[in-house]
């Protein structure tokens, strides 16, 4: 099953970091180092490194190593490959 887990904001420095808007409740899990992720236009990204400034969450992804690269897929969203069975029942 197919979640949005994220969506990519504006570059942080210079080196490809960007700062990335969590839409769930486990972003240490679905940000954390290896995890690949589904772009909105189709292509596959891979967290090198994530950490939190300031209160917001900064990722870095492979190949995406300046700023030029990160501007580029600002805007995106982010997909997870995630198991029903790991999302919380719902109250009814």
């Amino acid at each position: 099953m197919q979640l949005v887990v994220g969506r990519i904001g504006r570059a942080h420095g210079v080196r490809g970091d960007l700062f990335v808007e969590p839409f769930t409740d486990e972003p240490d899990k679905r940000f954390a180092d290896g995890e690949q992720l589904k772009t909105s236009n189709d292509q596959f990204v891979t967290v090198h490194s994530s950490k939190w400034h300031s209160g917001k969450l900064v990722v870095h992804f492979v190949g995406v190593d300046d700023r030029n690269a990160a501007e580029a897929i600002r805007g995106l969203e982010l997909t997870a490959d995630v198991d029903p069975q790991e999302l919380p029942e719902e109250e009814g």
